[in-house]
């Protein structure tokens, strides 16, 4: 890859962690709120109990997509400085 290229590459990695971050804290966010709003109601619905296993599957595999991405991002950012400053 040159250096152009691992540079949008990059850059379009960066989008697609903040991107997952961001929908992940709005899931987090919900989370809580339903969990909370589940304990405060006397009855369990088994219904409301999928949606939160639901949303929490989702959260943890937005984490791991983001996680995964800034590993590549730090493998490309790595690269990217071998390549301009050890030729």
């Amino acid at each position: 890859m040159n250096e152009q290229t691992l540079s949008q590459r990059i850059k379009e990695l960066e989008g697609s962690v903040q991107k997952a971050r961001l929908e992940a804290m709005k899931l987090a966010a919900s989370l809580l709120t339903k969990s909370n709003s589940m304990l405060a109601s006397r009855g369990h619905n088994e219904k409301r109990r999928g949606d939160l296993e639901a949303m929490r599957a989702r959260y943890l595999g937005l984490v791991k997509q983001a996680d995964d991405a800034q590993a590549e991002i730090d493998k490309l950012q790595a690269e990217e400085h071998t390549k301009k400053y050890h030729r």
